[in-house]
């Protein structure tokens, strides 16, 4: 792709935005895929004079999401074992089954934190309860101190 500009993908961040950027290369290791993706910013190298610059940062598959019609062929691929197909930027499915997860307190807080996954969520860790009512699904992140896994997009999907 030197010379060409990479083509963009949506890139899901920490706190639960979802902006788009570029994908610059993917690579397979041994826990899985990760994108190194692009996305401008602003910085001022110079505090009178703020310029858009490009922060590059390797990120799980999870958090990337192809753009519909986009061609990803072209991005360059590292693989594990040559003869391991390289799978395109995943595309997530609407989920048909969520999991809330009823995180740990802290003894004596009386503040149970629970967080909805999608049920194939890789990152579900604690006690956990299978819901398959999407209806069910919205009102568990209704509930108070609750959120939606920014890994597998349920803060954004069931927001």
């Amino acid at each position: 792709m030197a010379g060409s500009t990479p083509p963009p993908v949506a890139v899901a961040m920490p706190d639960g935005q979802v902006v788009q950027g570029r994908l610059h290369e993917r690579r397979q290791t041994e826990d899985g895929w990760l994108y190194k993706i692009g996305v401008v910013l602003w910085q001022a190298p110079d505090p009178d004079r703020p310029v858009p610059g490009e922060y590059v940062a390797w990120m799980p598959s999870a958090s990337v999401q192809p753009l519909a019609g986009t061609d990803y062929s072209r991005v360059p691929t590292t693989r594990l074992q040559q003869d391991i197909p390289a799978p395109p930027v995943r595309r997530v499915e609407p989920a048909t089954a969520w999991t809330v997860e009823y995180e740990r307190t802290a003894a004596g807080s009386a503040v149970a934190r629970t967080t909805v996954h999608r049920s194939d969520c890789w990152s579900i860790r604690g006690r956990r309860e299978e819901i398959t009512d999407e209806g069910q699904a919205r009102e568990a992140m209704a509930a108070p101190h609750a959120r939606g896994c920014i890994l597998c997009g349920t803060d954004q999907s069931l927001a």
